[in-house]
């Protein structure tokens, strides 16, 4: 398996509700793998989160500014 398609897979697991520990379990991949795929999917969540607060900051000062 490739490095796209167990990113794909690990993805797919974790929208049905499964976590990161669970899909470890099910997915077949060398291990060194599957922890490189995992902690580059923790790195893009982590970029997202900052992201959105960002912009949620963004909003509230905007929103301020009406008044």
């Amino acid at each position: 398996m490739d490095h796209h398609q167990l990113s794909a897979q690990l993805k797919q697991l974790l929208k049905r509700g499964y976590s990161i520990d669970d899909a470890k379990q099910m997915i077949t991949a060398p291990t060194t793998m599957l922890e490189q795929v995992v902690s580059e999917y923790l790195a893009e969540q982590a970029i997202e989160q900052r992201n959105m607060v960002s912009q949620q900051n963004q909003a509230n000062y905007a929103m301020g500014l009406r008044y």
